[in-house]
This record gives structure tokens, sequence and C-alpha cells, in this order.
């Protein structure tokens, strides 16, 4: 049975990863994602089906191609480095939709780390609307009375997206959207992780009141986000006439558009205001009770720690979350197996994780790695009820849980730098 349309679309907004694990010159990264989503030599010298090509099938109207881009930028564009951004526009003729996806934050980029997800304090915040290209300054907290503000972070990669990234064709993204705009057709903004922060500020930047537009209707779905910016900006997003939650109109827990589904264990989508529900004190056990289970003391103390620290980084930023969908994930993830060729066995196997409690804490590095992978990423897909779409071989075999550790320490890092 084909996937619906909101299903689509999430599975177009993880494709947008789908380069993020090479090191090269920007050139070379934006042909890999191009193998990634449309097929072509891969990274390691065969042949990769592509997104488009093996997934069209399941995908609601199931003509999708990629239209603008794909674009990658590079903080250093001739040097072998990791992406720092990376976007697309996908096209159904059959359903005269357009889904714009961004990528979410590189694992392997500190500059994603450092510039897009941690610069959150209260006296770098851009007033909204803020001026593209964004150059960060320097202000006294808006204690009484914020205007409208999104963190530094989020207002670099909305710009980085704006004009670091351009089409030869069709140039860039806002010149693309306009000659394509039109009163029978959708746009759909999505993402993850980093991305659940850019794709809708990215919407609302472009469309702010996106009912005044050439288009028929331009929507929002977003995964994993942290809060881009403070309550007036929330409030702004949310308010009739710009991105109120809308139905979608298909069956599943995924109700409505404009809306940041965020799963309860997954660290990212409580930053930055509710990272205190992350992790408690400990209770009369001496253990640590968490979103991912109970800690054990070696483990439990120093996440705490580095919980409190990440809490202080945006004091007095008055950060709110656009519109969440909260859900109670499977607790499990999938487990993917390499070939010595380096090409990936299909489909990925899902497994349950074990439950921790005072009985049986977690207490080890692997253990704590794996939860947090899973919950930020894994358990997104079984939510949106898919399984997770081919892998393209990027590299020879190495460890598959060291690959895991970096990954999840990473996405534990976001809120911790």
């Amino acid at each position: 049975m084909p996937y619906d349309i909101v299903q689509s679309t999430f599975l177009m907004g993880m494709a947008a990863d789908g380069g993020s694990g090479i090191a090269a010159n920007q050139f070379t990264l934006q042909a890999a994602l191009s193998t990634a989503l449309n097929g072509g030599t891969d990274p390691i010298g065969t042949q990769f089906g592509g997104f488009f090509p093996s997934t069209n099938p399941q995908l609601a109207g199931g003509d999708w191609s990629v239209v603008w881009g794909p674009c990658v930028y590079s903080v250093k564009p001739t040097a072998a480095c990791y992406a720092t951004n990376a976007m697309y526009v996908a096209y159904s003729p059959s359903l005269s939709t357009y889904v714009v996806a961004v990528a979410g934050t590189n694992p392997q980029s500190l500059y994603d780390w450092i510039r897009e997800d941690g610069d959150v304090s209260a006296t770098s915040m851009a007033k909204w609307p803020f001026a593209v290209p964004f150059l960060r300054t320097i202000h006294l907290p808006w204690l009484f009375d914020p205007p409208p503000a999104v963190s530094a972070a989020t207002a670099q990669g909305v710009s980085n997206l704006l004009t670091q990234m351009v089409d030869p064709h069709s140039g860039a993204l806002q010149n693309f959207l306009t000659h394509a705009a039109s009163p029978t057709s959708t746009l759909i903004f999505t993402g993850h992780s980093l991305a659940g922060a850019l794709a809708p500020t990215l919407a609302m930047y472009l469309y702010p009141q996106p009912t005044s537009t050439p288009w028929h209707q331009v929507l929002v779905l977003a995964m994993a986000g942290a809060s881009p910016g403070n309550q007036p900006f929330a409030d702004l997003f949310t308010a009739a006439g710009a991105f109120p939650p809308i139905a979608s109109g298909v069956g599943g827990p995924y109700g409505n558009w404009n809306t940041d589904y965020a799963n309860e264990h997954d660290v990212v989508p409580h930053a930055w205001n509710a990272l205190g529900a992350v992790i408690s004190d400990p209770n009369p056990a001496g253990n640590y009770p968490s979103i991912y289970g109970v800690m054990d003391p070696t483990l439990g103390k120093p996440v705490l720690d580095a919980i409190n620290a990440a809490k202080a980084l945006p004091f007095g930023g008055h950060y709110r979350h656009v519109t969440q969908g909260w859900f109670t994930p499977d607790w499990g993830s999938w487990t993917w197996t390499q070939n010595i060729d380096g090409s990936w066995q299909y489909p990925p196997v899902w497994n349950a994780l074990p439950p921790y409690t005072d009985a049986t804490p977690m207490s080890s590095l692997d253990a704590f790695a794996a939860a947090v992978l899973a919950a930020h990423i894994d358990q997104y897909y079984n939510f949106f009820g898919v399984t997770p779409s081919p892998r393209m071989p990027i590299s020879l075999p190495s460890s598959g849980f060291q690959t895991d550790l970096d990954n999840a320490l990473h996405a534990m890092a976001k809120i911790s730098v």
C-alpha cells in the first residue's frame, strides 16, 4: 500500500541527509547527494539505485523528481570537508505538490554544532525578520517585552540556505519558488533535527502570510526540532494567517501540518525550554531517572551535569517551540548490516531496546549512545509508519558501534556545546 502524503514528505525530509557522512569538496558533496537522491555511481564505485527511483513506487503520487538542486554548502568549499547544509526541492506532477527538503545537522560538521545548533545566547538573538546575509551581533538581552526573535543559530542556518545555495539552472531557492508558484500547487517545507527548526523558520521567512501567496497552500512538516526562537516568534508562527495547525486529512497519529513532531524520549526537541524534563536528580536508590530510562550514578551524574550546563546557554532568551506534536515511541531501533564491499543489506531489522529501571539501570556508554541515536532518528520512522529507505554506501565497513556512538554523542552534544 503506498505511503500517504505525510509519510512521503517525512521520507523526503530524511533523504536530504543522504550525503552527510562524506568528506570532499563542495562540488563532490553535491554530486554525492545527487546520487543518493537520483541514483548513479556511489562513493565506493558501485551503482546505487537512488532514493527516488527506488522509493517512488511507495510514495504518494509515485512520480516525484528533483527539480531544484540538490545544493550543498560547505564552509570550506574547495577543501575535503563535510557538508554544512544541504537542500533540494522535489515535485510531483500528479499531486501538483513541491517539497522543500532541508538537511539536519551533519554529525561530522563542527560548524553545525557551534554556529547552527548551539549559538542560542539571549545576547545574540536575531530580531525578526533578520536581514540576509545574516550578520551576528551582540546586544543586551530583551528581558522585558521582547520582540519576536530567533536564535543566532537559526538565523545563520536560514541565511545559509537562502544565500549560499544556487542551482546552476534555477538560481537561489527564493527565485525558483517565485517562478514555480501556482494557485493550483501546494508547497511543503520539511526537515528533521536541525532542519526541524530551520524548515519552519525558512517557510515563515519566505511566506509570513501564506494565505496571501500565489500558492494554493504553504505547509510545514517538521520533526525533532529544537525551538527556533522566542515566545513572540512562536506566536507569529502559529497565529491565524500564518502557520496554525491544519488537518493533514490522512489517517495516523500525524494529524496536522504546521507541526513539529517530537519523540518524548528524544533530547533535541526538549531544547531550549524543556531541558529540565530530560534527567532528574538522584532518586532514593541513588540512580538518575531520565527520558531514556534509569541511569546508574557513573552515567547519570555526567549526563545531568551536561544538561544543567546546556540549560544555562539560552538563559533570558524566552525560548518557546512552535506547535509540537509529542508522541510516545516504540522503544526500539533499526539494525543495519554492512556488507564487505561497503553496501548495506536491506531492509534493516527492527529490534526492541531494553527497559532501564532501578533493578537494571543503564550503566554503559554504548547503551546510552544506542538509546540517544534510536530516540533521535529511528523511532521517528516507526511513528510515521515507514521503513527507512535504502542507505547509500559511503565507506568501507568500520565499527558499527563506533559509528552509532559518534552520531549519538553528537546528538547529545547538540544541547551541551
